[in-house]
């Protein structure tokens, strides 16, 4: 990524295509749901010097803010109104103190949106700088909830775990991991092998998951991390067949 604006993004790569990929994969986006403008296209250079990589421009419609890991706020002013204490649990309110005090400490101002389930608490951030929560691939995201639940294990009871998201990236991140795995599935079947590239063990359980019953594929996760990658299979014999993730992960 070469430049920052207040409502667009700038992108290179070796191709036009994969300077799309960089962005929908930062942004955590489909294509659709962008506008991409091509600034330079890709230049070869002499002998293998000189050349240039494509540039793209990434927008959203309607004038949506962008942080650096995903669709922020709208333009028109959405806000997220404090939740207030009254009816929360004594865990919820001990998960919301903590995250307060470590976001103070980062200086970032956000509004924190807390739902309990019997198993978990589910965190969400919202507010104009949350964006550096997120990180590359939501590798800063899973360290901070990582963090928060150390911290919080002796304040809620054991067995629950506290979920953190910033605006929703998750369930964004969800459901791109989602399409491209069935995308990749229709792939290996034309194929006989695809494979996706190295992602963290809670985003393979969600390729592994959703192609358990995507028929005629089976899955396999390969390689040593940070390499570790998700393989599919066409299944000759037909039947669909998910290989075992060795990786502990609950991902909520």
């Amino acid at each position: 990524m070469t430049e920052e604006r207040k409502d667009s993004w700038e992108y290179t790569g070796r191709s036009v295509d994969e300077a799309v990929e960089k962005a929908l994969e930062e942004l955590g986006v489909e294509k659709t749901d962008v506008e991409i403008e091509v600034i330079e296209e890709p230049q070869k250079g002499f002998l293998g010097l000189g050349g240039k990589e494509a540039k793209i421009r990434v927008s959203f419609p309607g004038g949506t803010k962008v942080g650096r890991e995903g669709v922020s706020r709208q333009a028109s002013g959405e806000r997220r109104e404090p939740q207030e204490a009254g009816g929360m649990t004594e865990e919820s309110v001990a998960v919301r103190s903590l995250i307060s005090n470590i976001l103070r400490l980062m200086k970032v101002e956000a509004t924190i949106e807390i739902a309990e389930k019997e198993d978990s608490i589910i965190v969400d951030i919202w507010g104009e700088d949350v964006a550096l929560l997120i990180g590359r691939g939501g590798n800063t995201l899973e360290a901070l909830q990582t963090l928060v639940n150390i911290c919080a294990s002796k304040r809620v009871s054991a067995g629950k775990k506290v979920v953190v998201d910033v605006e929703g990236y998750r369930k964004r991140r969800k459901s791109r991991i989602e399409k491209q795995a069935q995308d990749k599935a229709r792939e290996a079947l034309e194929k006989g092998k695809s494979e996706l590239p190295p992602m963290s063990a809670a985003d393979r359980k969600i390729v592994h998951l959703t192609l358990r019953d995507f028929r005629g594929v089976r899955t396999e996760s390969v390689g040593e991390e940070p390499e570790r990658r998700v393989v599919i299979y066409a299944d000759k014999i037909g039947k669909a067949d998910v290989s075992r993730e060795t990786e502990t992960v609950d991902e909520k």
